[in-house]
């Protein structure tokens, strides 16, 4: 993929090749009772291009890990969003999104919203 010199690329968006994308959009909530990594999304086309928020709407921290459709940790567990805060993101070839909540237990669950929206080519 490159970007074109003409002028009629120095719109926003069309400094991609022509490949024809459809954009899917999820809006999700959870809550996990799991110590325990739980995945939240998982991509189903390993050509996906994501952007998402990823808000911690409960009143425990958890850590995310996200990887690429290679199976590659791309943000590592380490990631900590304490209650109230978010993570914004977009990645090339999205694999998943996973939440792991050491304090979370069934009446201190590890709760959050998902927005996200993927772009895959069609083939």
């Amino acid at each position: 993929m490159g970007c074109n010199s003409d002028t009629n690329s120095a719109v926003l968006g069309n400094c991609f090749n022509q490949t024809e994308y459809v954009k899917d959009q999820l809006c999700t909530q959870f809550s996990i009772t799991d110590v325990g990594a739980v995945v939240i999304y998982e991509a189903i086309n390993e050509s996906v291009i994501a952007s998402f928020v990823l808000k911690n709407t409960g009143t425990i921290d958890f850590a995310v890990t996200v990887t690429n459709s290679a199976g590659g940790i791309i943000i590592p567990v380490t990631t900590i969003i304490p209650p109230g805060q978010s993570l914004l993101r977009t990645i090339d070839n999205l694999g998943s999104i996973s939440i792991t909540a050491a304090g979370a237990a069934p009446e201190t669950p590890a709760k959050g919203q998902l927005d996200i929206v993927v772009r895959y080519a069609l083939d």
